[in-house]
């Protein structure tokens, strides 16, 4: 028979329909749509990046300088590549109708903005609404202090009108995380507000507008220009193709995340497939045996039914890839506005042709095996294939088969992510629940069988149920115990980021962090915040600014760092001197230096992040601070507990060493019972160039991110549920039609119905129990996998949630036991007895 007869036959076979095929095509379906859905979304967001990069960064080119301007040897660079437009911006309070918010102001000059158009109400001119003292605002800052257009506001030292609100602004996303509403001003009216002092932390932008038709490749030359010609000016450099490396970097976690959970549901709903495939063996018993009869092949029944079954994984593939290929169309035009993040609405080939891969390679995977199983069928099948199980090894070529898909699925997946040690990590943790899940399945079948045989009927039968041949329970437990897996994992997870939420802010925690204090104000201020009702702590340190350009006399971007320690390597960190080790510090190496210590700097690192770097005691680091290397001897390790929000830094120098620098002072402090908001209104009238940021309000900034991402898992869940309940139901139906004989000699010979659903009930209880053992351990340890490496949160385990979720593998193997063989339960015998 040729090839071309086998999808001639598998076609006029399923001409009948797709009966018996439903839990095959949904659980293949619902897999590959949640890695299309989920790769399509991601790619889509990669590519707004990409297109919308100009607007977005606000520039071909930004550098970036923190406390100071550039230089004119620096600006006549930059004016060299294109047209430069300068930004600054700085958070500072905004006070009227006697109440005062943060507010991010930005200080633009008349060619901003460069890409872009940037939207007013009402609809006019940017230069005009900044023009004199005005000043364009978001609307959220008029609902705050209760005011409306051509109202005055205070800012720092200055009086300004606001003359509009601003609807769009283009490069909004490249300033990064928002602490209050946007404020947007002339350089001048900057100026004006008395903030611009010695250690102020603002941000000077350039953005430079190259000439048109500038590919992305010079673009990036002219940033490695920038970054060797001026190594050590302190410039952050950035193109347009990373203009929002924050968000990417947020997008990049979240879509891994997502990947593996979609990745996992599909392995899963593998199990279903070779459930369905093994079922449809069953069912096709009958027929194979008369093909044998009729001197057909081994070769062209596998050819027949492979083909009948890869037709069914086609359109199941289809509807999956359907479902990724509209998700970014229907995420742009329902929740496009929701999403902080330029979306664009096309079709995404890569992520798609990825989920048909990985869709077919676990059809073939997962269904060679059971396919194998018609090579043990006999022509003598035709007469009593209800009292004889087939099984056995496949044949070789089955093998290689299964081998060459499980292989290239792991080399998609190395390849589609960047980690590999948590890629690795991830397969073999999924390998090895696959090998400990089946010994767990066969410790059960000989148990059972070894177990004496119990008086009563109905634990016999339940008993036997599970070691007989041909018993579900190997698929049973594969199948449950996978889903039961994935499904506590993400339980857990979500206990961990909703604890999280909860849990933002600690018992003892600073109401305030006052930024900017100046030297020669700062007694006042604190004078004036410890009188104040409700103040119990107060709490200060010198603050600078600092980017790290060496590390043992090596470079940073030749520094091979770990990646929850490249971090620190990344733009300007906070740094500071001190003479006593601060409060939430613990020293885990090496001595602080003492009280009146004048010798060589040196400096205390955080340990783990110098575990990530590869530092130690009396390793060498440079420190860029206002344009002056600053080399620094390790002295001290130390750990911080960075949840008590008390004053720490990644770096902390001995006082010699930059105390003579400009610099202002951090202030926190911890309220009981007081008023904060005539504590915050008392501080900006006496101190109108302070900023005063509410540790509340940055926390529900957070947490904001975090029920995103927490929304996400829950999705995920509800998928792995469904996909969960379909594989069981297809691992039941495989012998359905086994049970119906059974139940039909056992009604005969006097078993009631309620007899037999006892028998069910012990027999899926154990097997229930049995996964809910292995999900639990398994998933816990998933769960803190992923809250470990992927969400670096600390791990939350509930016992609660896991008994919870124990009774519910019991109850949902037994109920979705029941509804598979309740077409058993209430079959009449005579039909069946006179088919037979």
């Amino acid at each position: 028979m040729r090839p071309d007869l086998w999808l001639t036959y598998a076609w006029r076979d399923l001409r009948s329909g797709l009966q018996g095929f439903w839990i095959f095509l949904t659980c293949l379906a619902l897999g590959t749509a949640a890695i299309a859905i989920v790769g399509s979304l991601g790619a889509a967001i990669d590519r707004g990046l990409v297109e919308q990069g100009q607007p977005l960064l606000g520039g071909d080119v930004e550098v970036a300088l923190i406390h100071r301007e550039a230089t004119p040897q620096e600006l006549t660079f930059l004016a060299s590549k294109g047209t430069v437009s300068k930004v600054g911006s700085l958070r500072a309070m905004a006070r009227g109708n006697d109440m005062t918010a943060l507010v991010e102001i930005k200080a633009i000059d008349d060619p901003y903005p460069l890409y872009g158009t940037l939207d007013l109400s009402p609809a006019g001119d940017l230069k005009s609404a900044v023009a004199g003292d005005g000043v364009a605002v978001d609307p959220v800052l008029l609902e705050r202090l209760n005011l409306r257009l051509g109202d005055k506001v205070r800012i720092g030292d200055a009086d300004f009108t606001i003359k509009a609100t601003i609807l769009k602004e283009p490069d909004r996303i490249s300033d990064g995380l928002a602490l209050g509403p946007r404020v947007m001003m002339s350089e001048a009216s900057l100026a004006a507000t008395g903030l611009i002092q010695p250690g102020s932390l603002i941000t000077w932008k350039y953005r430079v507008k190259m000439a048109d038709g500038t590919s992305l490749k010079e673009v990036r030359e002219v940033v490695r220009q920038a970054q060797e010609d001026h190594r050590d000016s302190g410039w952050r450099v950035r193109n347009r193709g990373s203009a929002a490396p924050g968000a990417d970097q947020y997008i990049e976690r979240l879509s891994y995340f997502m990947t593996l959970v979609g990745l996992t549901a599909l392995i899963i709903g593998g199990a279903g497939i070779a459930n369905a495939a093994s079922a449809f063996v069953n069912r096709r018993t009958a027929a194979i045996a008369t093909l044998k009869c009729l001197g057909c092949t081994q070769r062209n029944i596998t050819g027949i039914y492979l083909t009948e079954i890869l037709l069914v994984a086609l359109l199941a593939i289809a509807i999956g890839l359907a479902a990724g290929a509209v998700a970014p169309m229907i995420a742009k035009a329902t929740i496009g506005d929701l999403i902080p993040l330029p979306l664009t609405a096309g079709v995404e080939g890569r992520p798609l042709l990825l989920a048909a891969v990985f869709g077919m390679l676990v059809a073939l995977a997962f269904t060679m095996w059971p396919l194998a199983r018609t090579r043990h069928v006999p022509a003598s099948a035709l007469f009593r294939h209800h009292v004889q199980a087939f099984a056995g090894w496949p044949g070789f070529g089955a093998l290689i088969t299964i081998a060459l898909s499980l292989g290239l699925m792991a080399v998609l997946v190395y390849a589609s992510f960047a980690d590999a040690r948590i890629t690795t990590i991830y397969l073999s943790g999924l390998a090895g629940s696959f090998v400990v899940l089946l010994g767990l399945a066969a410790a059960i079948v000989h148990v059972t069988r070894k177990l004496p045989r119990p008086k009563s009927a109905i634990w016999r039968y339940a008993l036997s149920n599970v070691h007989r041949p041909g018993s579900a329970a190997i698929s049973v437990i594969l199948a449950l115990g996978l889903g039961l897996t994935l499904f506590v994992t993400l339980a857990l997870t979500d206990r961990t980021i909703s604890t999280e939420l909860t849990s933002g802010i600690p018992d003892r925690a600073p109401s305030f962090f006052f930024l900017d204090i100046r030297n020669d104000e700062k007694q006042a201020f604190l004078d004036l915040v410890r009188k104040e009702p409700g103040v119990t702590a107060v709490e200060t340190a010198p603050m600078l600014r600092g980017r790290i350009t060496n590390l043992k006399g090596v470079t940073v971007e030749k520094v091979q760092a770990s990646p929850d320690a490249a971090w620190a390597l990344r733009g300007d960190r906070g740094l500071t001197y001190a003479s006593d080790l601060p409060q939430g510090s613990t020293l885990t190496a090496g001595e602080w230096w003492p009280a009146n210590y004048s010798g060589p700097p040196l400096v205390s690192f955080v340990d783990e992040v110098a575990k990530g770097l590869d530092l130690g005691l009396g390793d060498d680091i440079t420190v860029n601070v206002l344009g002056r290397d600053v080399t620094a001897k390790i002295a001290s390790l130390r750990k911080v507990n960075w949840r008590s929000l008390d004053i720490n830094f990644l770096m902390i120098f001995t006082p010699d060493t930059l105390k003579q620098a400009p610099h202002q002072n951090i202030v926190t402090v911890e309220m009981a019972g007081g008023d904060e908001g005539k504590l915050l209104n008392a501080v900006s009238r006496a101190f109108p160039t302070v900023t005063a940021i509410r540790v509340k309000d940055v926390v529900a900034t957070v947490t904001d991110l975090l029920t995103q991402m927490l929304a996400a898992i829950r999705g995920a869940n509800a998928l792995t549920l469904i996909t969960g309940i379909l594989v069981l139901a297809g691992a039941l139906s495989a012998g359905l039609s086994g049970r119906l004989y059974d139940a039909v000699v056992l009604k005969t010979y006097g078993a009631t119905r309620i007899e037999l659903i006892q028998a069910f009930i012990i027999e899926y209880a154990i097997l229930g129990l049995a996964s809910a053992v292995f999900g639990i351990t398994v998933g816990a340890l998933g769960s803190w996998f992923l809250s470990f490496w992927i969400l670096e949160m600390p791990w939350a385990f509930s016992w609660a949630t896991a008994i919870v979720t124990a009774l519910l593998a019991m109850a949902l193997a037994i109920a979705a036991g029941l509804t598979v063989t309740w077409r058993a339960l209430t079959a009449k015998p005579a039909p069946i007895l006179r088919d037979e």
